[in-house]
């Protein structure tokens, strides 16, 4: 089943496609390969699934660590990766990633603001283990997509991405993704 747009509503989102293009803030298919391939050589599944324990911990979760995934998403903005040409996650706190390490203290958390829960290093490796997994399942679930998927492909993809990598992608079942906030990796 497909569904029409209103071609009011098609019309306007191209309109709106063409301003941006012209105001430089479409980017070019050479700069998305430029701006990504850092990102996947760092944070990919294939370099993501070899690491683990603390090593994995630090480069997913450490917000300190300049070379960290959350710090990528959140802060990074250069001209290896303008993380803001692809969205923007800054404000709220730090438990929209799951797992942070509190600056003052060093001390790896989860939780929300409102109901902290302290951990061990083991007890966050773990955790970021399940992360981890959830990340390469969430992008072998599109990878496996077909190319020009109706909006049934589309319902049974977000279906599977609920139920396989809710830490990642979903608020079902997580206290720490809040308003509907989606954590996307480019």
């Amino acid at each position: 089943m497909t569904m029409e747009l209103d071609p009011r509503i098609v019309d306007e989102l191209k309109a709106t496609y063409t301003s941006m293009e012209d105001e430089g803030k479409v980017l070019s298919p050479e700069e998305l390969t430029r701006y990504l391939e850092p990102f996947r050589n760092r944070f990919g599944p294939e370099k993501l699934k070899n690491l683990d324990g603390e090593v994995l911990l630090n480069t997913m979760h450490n917000i300190q660590n300049r070379d960290s995934l959350v710090y990528w998403l959140e802060y990074k903005d250069d001209d290896e990766f303008p993380s803001p040409k692809f969205g923007s996650i800054a404000r709220g706190s730090a438990f929209k990633f799951g797992l942070f390490r509190k600056k003052e203290t060093g001390t790896w958390m989860t939780g929300s603001s409102k109901s902290q829960e302290s951990l061990s290093t083991e007890q966050a490796i773990i955790l970021a283990r399940k992360h981890r997994d959830q990340l390469i399942m969430g992008d072998k679930l599109l990878q496996d997509m077909p190319i020009g998927g109706s909006d049934a492909v589309y319902q049974v993809l977000q279906r599977y991405h609920n139920e396989c990598c809710v830490k990642v992608c979903s608020k079902q079942g997580d206290r720490n993704v809040r308003h509907g906030q989606r954590v996307y990796l480019p």
